[in-house]
């Protein structure tokens, strides 16, 4: 008995089913891609919501001491250039930086406070120009400067509305491990401010020309190129010492930084312009190697025999001109510089004696000076110039 033939329809039903189940699977499975894609993209579009800005705390006790010194000293510190001007092979004249530092406003004459080697410069023709914080910038006058302290005076020509003094202190009751403040121009960043504590007191430091800063504060706060010449501050904002050196191999900070004390600066300040009130007073343009600058350089004593030995020659001076010689080190030993023995045909042994020579002449007089160089005695004759700088 043969079996019931299969109803065509019936195989049509079944392939259609079969179809529609296929075609929910697959847009089921779209929806679960589409939902996915959205979903990702949601949670990875960036918040824009804004952020609440959570308030500053109460300073503390001792950021609001340094802000307020660093706000009360700032207006005192100024920025030094010293300019130079050189012809190129087309022959215009341009101008270039020689050198830069910092300095302050000493008084409202316009007095400027700074250390001498950052304007040595000027003796070999540069030109020099101080800044004030409000952006304007004036020519400035050399004054003078003491050598044995690094310590110079400029002034400049401003209103006395647009100077603010700096309030000075004192440098003889310094403790170690007070805190202090250092405002300068390091790499020409103006008025930066460093903090730090004093690491030692009456340090002696060697200097590039071979001499020795007496009775310097040590310290660890932040002292770089073109700091020098800038204020030490205590915690008050006082002024008691000058930025002058550091000790480094690689010539940027190492946390020993140098600044001559506040009571050596204004003892310096007073001499100088004293000096420059009686702009009579001629000089040599030397300084003299006395017994105690001879222990700070570490020079026997011994070795000083007889006349004025000359401990440094000035540049573009009286005695630069004439080719005198002063102090230098040769093969690790000290060769002393030329000695004077007499002024005028009048012996010399003291500087009181140089001194009182020099009063009786007037700049612009030719003098013979009679020298010792080694073991030979010359003469030499120069005109004497204004006296500048100080021992």
């Amino acid at each position: 008995m043969s079996s019931p033939s299969e109803n065509p329809n019936n195989r049509r039903e079944s392939a259609a089913a079969a179809n529609g189940w296929l075609v929910i699977v697959l847009m089921a499975l779209v929806a679960v891609l589409l939902f996915k894609t959205v979903t990702d993209s949601l949670r990875n579009r960036p918040d824009y919501t804004q952020r609440t800005v959570a308030p500053r705390g109460e300073l503390g006790a001792d950021e609001q001491s340094t802000i307020e010194a660093f706000d009360a000293v700032s207006p005192s510190v100024v920025y030094i250039r010293t300019k130079g001007y050189q012809q190129d092979f087309d022959g215009k004249i341009s101008e270039h930086e020689v050198s830069s530092g910092t300095g302050f406003v000493w008084d409202e004459l316009g007095h400027i406070i700074t250390n001498l080697h950052v304007v040595r410069d000027i003796f070999r023709g540069a030109v020099m120009e101080v800044q004030l914080p409000n952006g304007q910038a004036y020519d400035a006058e050399f004054i003078g400067a003491m050598s044995k302290h690094d310590v110079a005076v400029l002034k400049i020509k401003a209103e006395p509305s647009v100077l603010t003094p700096i309030t000075v202190g004192a440098s003889d009751d310094l403790k170690v491990g007070q805190k202090v403040l250092a405002i300068g121009n390091p790499f020409g960043f103006d008025r930066t401010l460093s903090t730090g504590v004093i690491g030692g007191l009456n340090r002696n430091v060697g200097t590039d020309g071979d001499s020795v800063l007496a009775g310097m504060i040590q310290t660890d706060a932040a002292i770089n190129p073109g700091n020098s010449g800038g204020p030490l501050l205590d915690s008050s904002g006082r002024l008691i010492g000058v930025c002058t050196a550091i000790v480094s191999t690689s010539g940027a900070s190492a946390g020993l930084g140098f600044a001559v004390g506040i009571d050596d600066v204004r003892s310096a300040v007073e001499q100088i312009l004293q000096e420059a009130a009686n702009d009579q007073v001629p000089s040599i343009g030397i300084s003299i190697l006395d017994a105690e600058t001879a222990r700070e350089n570490g020079i026997p004593v011994q070795m000083l025999t007889g006349g004025l030995v000359i401990l440094e020659v000035l540049p573009a001076t009286p005695a630069d001109a004439v080719g005198l010689l002063g102090c230098r080190r040769m093969a690790n030993r000290v060769v002393l510089g030329d000695q004077i023995t007499a002024i005028a045909g009048e012996r010399v042994t003291t500087y009181e004696d140089l001194r009182k020579i020099l009063s009786q002449h007037k700049i612009g007089d030719e003098i013979v000076l009679d020298i010792v160089r080694g073991t030979r005695a010359m003469k030499v004759s120069l005109v004497l110039g204004n006296r500048m700088v100080l021992l």
